[in-house]
């Protein structure tokens, strides 16, 4: 049997997950991941026991090696219709604090896997398929404490316009997804509870996002009602001001 596949890199937990569980309902699905091999399995032996199709694969998005490796595996399962950059991090350096290789690391993590993944989506994604990456409201709100996160994020929402203008040809849709706080193992294990508090309360919803919701964003992106719709940031912070 001949699959439509798509490669999530960072899948296996968070948003990347939750997008993950949404494409293997029509899609092969490649789980891509770094760290956490075996939630990553965990998640692909679900979605095959939910009769779809999915595979783990290991490796770094922030090298050239790990993101050919991945779009590699992802092509086995099938022809790559969609692409979702799920990969990023942070921490909370002042400026005072930062050193060259602190910045080389968020930068490499957040942006440099980002271009590496547009780079190969522009080569390997069919005619007519979707890329999506994520980004972060922190590249709109530049908080205290977070320049490198907000400058990589930045530059991913501002490489993906570019992008999206190079491949608009062959009809392959790029576009951005900006979450906000979103309620994540991540976040929890990060953020004081008074933070996160106040980061629930400060959207016009006055929760935390879930990662469903921010992979509704994505799959929204994905669709075919969406052809029209390239080099955009899609604000999905629940109202964010």
């Amino acid at each position: 049997m001949t699959y439509v596949s798509a490669l999530v890199l960072g899948g296996g937990g968070g948003i990347g997950a939750a997008v993950s569980r949404r494409l293997a309902a029509d899609h092969a699905v490649a789980v891509g991941c770094r760290h956490g091999v075996e939630r990553a399995r965990r998640l692909a032996e679900d979605l095959v026991a939910r009769g779809g199709v999915a595979e783990v694969v290991q490796s770094d998005a922030t090298t050239e090696e790990g993101v050919v490796a991945a779009f590699d595996a992802a092509e086995r399962l099938g022809s790559l219709r969609v692409v979702v950059h799920c990969v990023g991090g942070w921490d909370y350096p002042r400026i005072t604090e930062l050193t060259e290789k602190s910045i080389d690391e968020a930068i490499a993590l957040n942006l440099r896997s980002a271009l590496l993944v547009l780079r190969e989506s522009a080569r390997r994604v069919t005619d007519g398929g979707r890329v999506v990456l994520l980004s972060s409201a922190a590249a709109q709100l530049a908080p205290a404490r977070q320049s490198t996160y907000a400058a990589a994020k930045a530059g991913v929402e501002a490489a993906a316009r570019v992008a999206a203008k190079e491949v608009a040809a062959r009809g392959i849709a790029v576009n951005v997804v900006r979450p906000g706080a979103t309620d994540t193992e991540r976040l929890r294990e990060g953020t004081s509870p008074r933070a996160i508090e106040a980061m629930a309360g400060a959207n016009a919803m006055r929760r935390l996002g879930t990662p469903d919701d921010i992979a509704g964003a994505v799959l929204m992106l994905c669709g075919e009602d969406s052809r029209w719709i390239t080099g955009v940031v899609v604000d999905a912070t629940g109202g964010l001001t």
